[in-house]
């Protein structure tokens, strides 16, 4: 009950295409029933493909529910993160996909009843979002990282390996190859600091890890109201990879040669047209806009500490230089 002595109104948006379909049904049916024992009256709507998921989040904001639940995988949860950005509804995360990386990103729990018990706790964080715009797609928000170059394009080709999809990673090795050896990136920090420089990627983050391994923005935090940038001059194709393996693997990998910043507002300009992704999906290429949305998002979640923020302190035994920022802080 809330503290009004209504029902906690909760809308469990599930995607039963997610992780292990044969088990799908009956994790749901789990769910809705751990719920219900927590007290909270749920509302199901299965959602397949994902997008779908975007419009009954939105709708659910504007008829009132308290607390609107992602059951499903990344694609699942980043879309009905994108469908409750900006508003006061609060969001419950139940990973249930194959990699889970914004779930763990945040420590929620994998056990099905736990993670309903801390929603059903009620207790949200307001954590910042990034948006990116591009000339196709207009204020596309992501939780994670936006890249630019490399990565940017090799991604949406890897991530389909863990679907079964092993082409994915032939293709992936055919786009390296062919990848231009010294792009021009040009940055714009606050509408003040310009930067320009010749790169083959650079990542704009929110959280400090890509994925569930790779810790990227070290001194990254979920609720500073900045983006965390990274470029990497002087890497070649096989520097940026060995790099990211490395980090994988050992977690933060210290280099002289990662430039490192700090803005609220981001221009990209690159000669050629470099693509463009957020969470892994290509949204543009060439110019974008990003910006951060501080608070933009109540996320049911553990206090600071757990998820990505307790990685990253596992993963950081040596000191970095701190990022330079045009802004006071």
């Amino acid at each position: 009950m809330s503290k009004n002595n209504k029902p906690i109104r909760v809308k469990l948006i599930a995607n039963p295409g997610a992780g292990d379909v044969s088990k799908a049904t009956s994790k749901i049916e789990d769910v809705a029933r751990y719920l219900l024992e927590y007290g909270l009256e749920v509302d199901v709507a299965l959602v397949k493909p994902k997008k779908e998921a975007i419009p009954i989040a939105r709708k659910a904001v504007k008829k009132g529910y308290d607390i609107v639940i992602a059951m499903g995988g990344d694609g699942t949860i980043g879309a009905v993160i994108r469908g409750l950005a900006g508003s006061k509804v609060k969001l419950g995360l139940i990973a249930s996909g194959t990699k889970n990386d914004i779930a763990r990103s945040l420590g929620i729990p994998e056990d099905l009843k736990e993670a309903c018990a801390l929603i059903a706790s009620g207790h949200a964080r307001k954590l910042d979002l990034g948006q990116l715009s591009t000339k196709d797609h207009k204020k596309f928000h992501f939780f994670m990282v936006t890249a630019i170059g490399l990565t940017a394009t090799v991604f949406p080709l890897i991530k389909e390996v863990p679907e079964g999809k092993l082409s994915g990673i032939k293709d992936a090795v055919a786009t390296i190859l062919k990848f231009e050896p010294k792009p021009t990136v040009f940055l714009t920090l606050d509408d003040e600091s310009k930067i320009e420089v010749e790169t083959m990627l650079v990542t704009i983050a929110n959280t400090p890890l890509i994925g569930s391994k790779n810790l990227v923005a070290p001194d990254a935090s979920l609720d500073d109201g900045l983006l965390d940038i990274a470029v990497y001059p002087n890497f070649n194709k096989a520097d940026l990879l060995a790099y990211f393996a490395r980090t994988a693997n050992e977690g933060v990998v210290p280099d002289g040669n990662i430039q490192r910043y700090r803005a609220r507002k981001i221009k990209v300009k690159t000669s050629p047209k470099l693509d463009v992704a957020a969470e892994g999906i290509i949204l543009g290429k060439g110019t974008a806009k990003i910006k951060v949305l501080p608070g933009a998002l109540r996320v049911i979640a553990p206090e600071p500490g757990h998820g990505a923020e307790k990685a990253r302190e596992e993963r950081t035994d040596q000191e970095l230089p701190a990022p330079v920022s045009p802004v006071s802080q």
